[in-house]
């Protein structure tokens, strides 16, 4: 079959992040964790490691959350942008400090988007924290703001992952 489908949006996974200080691992192994979702590609995870379960979004749940984040409304310019920058830190700030006020407005506007699509992401994939029912409420509250990002980021990551790709990748 030319198709592939995805096998179940009710699946889940157990992850930890990469940010917690019960995990000791070298910047490898982080970058390779953070593609597989393999707790064994990761380093040394002590058994006081917070896990988060996630569960796999269906299409029409990733659209919802999009929808939600205020898809219809986002700023088109600001997207166009988004995708156009530079990925070099320097060539990217030089880049963005020549654009117009218009043009920084839109794309602060769509990074504001991208946050919220985060959010709603979370929202509709984070079940459990350590088993017990979880909440964005409760990533919210993570601190430092770091971790907090670092932890919304991987989160919705591995989310994406285990929507499109399935618990057992590519």
């Amino acid at each position: 079959m030319a198709l592939t489908f995805l096998t179940n949006s009710e699946q889940t996974i157990d992850v930890v992040v990469t940010c917690d200080s019960e995990v000791k691992a070298t910047d490898e192994q982080r970058s390779l964790y953070l593609k597989s979702g393999d707790l064994s590609d990761l380093g040394e995870v002590g058994e006081s490691a917070t896990r988060f379960t996630l569960k796999a979004l269906s299409p029409s749940e990733r659209e919802e959350a999009e929808v939600r984040a205020g898809a219809y409304s986002r700023s088109e310019l600001g997207r166009m942008l988004w995708v156009e920058s530079p990925s070099d830190q320097g060539e990217k700030a030089r880049w963005h400090h020549a654009l117009t006020d218009d043009e920084r407005s839109a794309m602060s506007e769509y990074q504001a988007y991208l946050n919220r699509v985060y959010v709603e992401m979370l929202r509709s994939g984070l079940t459990h924290i350590n088993g017990e029912e979880a909440s964005v409420k409760q990533v919210d509250m993570i601190r430092p703001d770091s971790d907090r990002l670092t932890v919304v980021s991987e989160l919705v990551l591995h989310i994406q992952r285990i929507s499109l790709l399935g618990i057992e990748g590519k």
